[in-house]
């Protein structure tokens, strides 16, 4: 059996047709899908990469938020490395790392809080820390150098040492 031929005069439009809807609908996913994953990609895979950092310049970021983040220091701290950076030398899960991380001021309140909520979602620790807009607005100002944050971290590492 025999299928019917589309009149030539309509294949040019109905392409054109498939391809905008197939856009809108690629367009569609993209918008919905998880905001932190979104900017996570965008913003801090490059160096995080899967989380797992790279070899002596930048640390494995999972399981290892939630441990900072269990005190209000540690959140505080948290928030300021996203909205400062962080220059120097640090030890991070028991290996050395020396590489400077920029700070991400140009991302909005709710963007911050939805990386770090985003990368806390990907442990298997329980609670998972919550961040806010505010948690980020609260810290915003006055701008602190990234050596500064630094020194912020090894305060935070003597009174609570960081994983």
């Amino acid at each position: 059996m025999r299928l019917p031929s589309l009149d030539r005069s309509l294949r040019l439009p109905l392409l054109l047709a498939l391809i905008m809807v197939g856009g809108v609908l690629t367009w569609r996913l993209e918008k919905n899908r998880d905001v932190g994953l979104r900017l996570y990609e965008e913003e801090c895979s490059i160096c995080h990469h899967g989380g797992s950092g790279q070899a002596a310049e930048t640390p494995p970021i999972f399981d290892r938020l939630n441990v900072i983040a269990a005190t209000p220091e540690g959140r505080i701290y948290l928030t300021d490395v996203l909205l400062n950076g962080l220059s120097g030398k640090i030890m991070a899960a028991g290996k050395p790392f020396d590489w400077s991380m920029p700070n991400f001021r140009r991302l909005s309140d709710a963007e911050l809080a939805a990386i770090l909520n985003w990368v806390a979602a990907q442990t298997s620790s329980e609670p998972q820390p919550h961040f806010t807009a505010q948690d980020f607005a609260a810290r915003r100002t006055p701008v602190r150098s990234s050596e500064l944050v630094h020194a912020e971290r090894a305060t935070l590492d003597t009174a609570h040492p960081l994983p």
